[in-house]
């Protein structure tokens, strides 16, 4: 990871204070559960690592989404519609190669946001956001299918 576990849980804590919230028992397990993972992970798999198996998923989500307001965390969409969620350098974004059987996850060093941005501000946008994520069968699942 390109920051400090202490680091990251440090900005946190400042960003939710300044936002007028604090560290709960839950956001602490599921931050805590974040950094076990050494990939982008599905809630459930979040929820369980944090041992929250007896909250409901909604409640994983919120906090979740918690964290992705503060600029730590990233979703990272399946072709399939569901989502993975992965911890990043404050306000970091990141673009993945994805495979579509594995769910395998790599993050890809391109970012094209300053001519998205560009471009949709000369068409008048403003809050302006962007995703791309790119899907392929990775190396160990391509096997088969050569």
């Amino acid at each position: 990871m390109p920051y400090q576990e202490k680091d990251l849980v440090d900005i946190v804590l400042e960003r939710l204070r300044a936002d007028g919230g604090r560290m709960t028992k839950k956001r602490e397990q599921v931050l805590g559960a974040l950094f076990t993972f050494d990939r982008p992970a599905s809630a459930e798999e979040i929820r369980e690592r944090a041992s929250l198996a007896a909250s409901d998923l909604v409640t994983v989500y919120r906090n979740l989404e918690t964290f992705e307001g503060l600029g730590v965390l990233q979703r990272v969409p399946l072709e399939n519609g569901t989502q993975l969620f992965e911890l990043t350098a404050p306000d970091e974004h990141y673009h993945h190669l994805i495979c579509r059987q594995c769910h395998k996850t790599e993050r890809l060093d391109v970012c094209v946001s300053k001519e998205v941005v560009k471009t949709a501000r000369a068409h008048g946008y403003s809050q302006i956001a962007h995703l791309m994520e790119v899907y392929g069968l990775c190396e160990d699942c391509g096997e088969g299918s050569r």
